[in-house]
């Protein structure tokens, strides 16, 4: 009986010890301001996630789509749901998101084939609530004004055409215990799923939402929230538009300008006292050759932190303007009409980072403006290198649809963005192909899109020129006709956290035959030894840019 008692008293002790120390710790808590907050802080995402969460999508991909054996190029990926519930009065609501808390909304985007759809009243039922929390029309809701106005709410496609805009929605949707987000057409009707819905049904959506561990504790936003977060919503969206990087943080800046000679390599050396750390917050370059595209393309990028390497890129695939000067402006950096390119991204490192310029080429490159701005980084367990890399798939055949790997990643990281410059001899459509993400333990992708241009953005092959903090086009000349194209992603509060490995294919499916130069350049931050399976290709680099169709060869 004694030792009975002891045991009890012990366990009810260890009990109240756990209790006093949970008490202590603090309230892990994500609220709609904390994650504008996170939005606009560049430093965050450098940052493993804290709290963590898992990144997922939710889109209209065709689900005839089973395997890499069966219908994994079906392209009919529209008016595809989770469910379909049928209401009072025979109406139907089709079901876009379902799923369980905590989490939050961070990126939706539709489009529909006429405009009648767009008047089609979009649910967001938060919480296991029976009546909505937010409704509206599509047009409203998504990429109209219900909810915030450009960028956070915004269109990207022909003026004409109002039912061809790809819409977007950044503003995040936090939720504690679930979500559904339903469509339901003005008539009331069933939409018919995939193929057969050509043309009358087509609604087309991707939605990237978080999800946290069950222990974090998320504020629902709410339509009263949400009114009394107008001016957090305001100066959000000044700042996701503001050029200003510096904050008023104080900063070295070194100089990386000069003439480099073919073949040389121009080096700068930074380092921080053993017992802080460091980050580059800012890169600006410009350069200057007899044959620009050329020297975009073949002078080369390479940065290395605490002695390994994680960026290897052209600086024009690097700066996202790809082997032509096209300006644009997004929350990590921009490129003005005069050619100078800024990076914005925040590069911590512990003790040492090495910054290399090769040319690669034939001619010699004068690099002017060129500067890198360092700020002190308290380095820890939580912090990230910055990492780059760039392939291009040369010369290949349109036909037969197929995968092409952007990256594969190993280690622990979050993956947040990327830029894609190709050159088509078509003047069709190349954009068909739908991402494929596979994270961790992935058997089937967690992400699977809707077209690539669903996945940067915009609709219908859209050629005009756009810049967003989010996505960009500098270029889209090449869409529907011969020419170059470049479209990149950058994500925000959508970056996709992988505690083992990420694998990012982009389905390549054409209008038509035909031959492109293709080359993707992906970012992701790691902690130290992540495993990249894209290795430095110099031949690559020193190819013949294209200009014209003769030089994809």
């Amino acid at each position: 009986m004694a030792y009975s008692r002891i045991i009890r008293k012990t366990a009810n002790f260890v009990a109240l010890a756990f209790m006093l120390m949970a008490s202590c710790q603090p309230e892990t808590k994500v609220t709609f301001k904390s994650l504008l907050e996170e939005m606009v802080s560049r430093e965050a995402i450098a940052k493993l996630p804290m709290p963590a969460y898992k990144n997922l999508q939710a889109s209209s991909y065709d689900r005839r789509t089973i395997s890499p054996e069966e219908g994994w190029h079906a392209n009919g990926d529209r008016s595809y749901f989770v469910s379909v519930e049928k209401k009072e009065n025979g109406r139907y609501e089709h079901v876009m998101l379902k799923t369980n808390g905590p989490g939050a909304i961070v990126r939706f985007w539709s489009v529909t084939s006429n405009v009648d759809l767009l008047n089609g009243t979009l649910r967001f039922y938060i919480d296991d609530n029976s009546n909505p929390t937010f409704s509206g029309t599509l047009e409203n809701l998504i990429g109209g004004d219900f909810f915030a106005t450009a960028p956070l709410s915004m269109e990207l496609a022909r003026e004409s055409d109002k039912e061809k805009r790809g819409r977007n929605l950044y503003l995040p949707i936090p939720f504690e215990k679930s979500i559904k987000v339903t469509y339901e057409r003005q008539d009331g009707k069933k939409l018919i799923e995939g193929e057969p819905a050509w043309p009358s049904d087509a609604v087309f959506y991707n939605i990237n939402y978080r999800l946290y561990e069950s222990t974090v504790h998320v504020e629902s936003l709410s339509p009263k929230r949400l009114n009394a977060a107008k001016k957090l919503i305001e100066s959000t969206r000044e700042e996701l538009l503001s050029a200003d990087v510096t904050n008023n943080v104080r900063s070295t800046v070194k100089s990386l300008n000069g003439k480099i000679l073919p073949q040389e390599t121009e080096v700068l050396e930074l380092s921080t006292p053993a017992s802080k750390g460091g980050a580059i917050n800012q890169i600006s370059l410009k350069i200057q050759a007899e044959n620009l595209p050329q020297a975009l393309r073949s002078t080369i990028l390479e940065i290395s932190f605490d002695g390994e390497r994680t960026v290897w890129a052209p600086v024009g695939d690097f700066f996202g303007t790809g082997y032509q000067i096209r300006p644009s402006m997004h929350w990590y950096g921009a490129v003005d009409k005069s050619g100078v390119m800024l990076s914005r991204w925040i590069m911590p490192f512990a003790k040492t980072s090495t910054i290399k310029l090769h040319n690669l080429g034939t001619q010699e490159v004068d690099v002017k403006q060129g500067e890198v701005s360092v700020v002190n980084w308290e380095w820890n367990e939580h912090s990230m290198h910055f990492g780059a890399a760039w392939r291009q798939y040369t010369n290949i055949n349109s036909k037969p649809d197929r995968d092409l790997n952007y990256v594969t990643l190993e280690g622990e990281g979050v993956y947040v963005g990327d830029a894609l410059t190709l050159f088509d001899i078509s003047p069709q459509w190349w954009g068909e192909g739908d991402e494929k993400i596979f994270v961790d333990d992935d058997t089937f992708p967690s992400h699977f899109g809707t077209g690539s241009e669903d996945y940067y953005g915009y609709a219908w092959c859209l050629g005009a020129p756009f810049s967003t903090p989010f996505v960009t086009q500098p270029d889209g000349s090449g869409n529907l006709s011969v020419g170059f194209t470049i479209n990149a992603r950058y994500r925000l509060l959508d970056g996709i956290p992988f505690s083992k490995k990420l694998h990012f294919d982009m389905e390549l499916t054409h209008w038509t035959e035909s031959r492109l130069n293709y080359a993707p350049t992906v970012y992701w931050y790691a902690r130290p030894g992540v495993k990249s399976n894209i290795e430095p290709v110099p031949e690559a680099a020193k190819y013949q840019v294209a200009l014209v169709p003769e030089d994809v060869k």
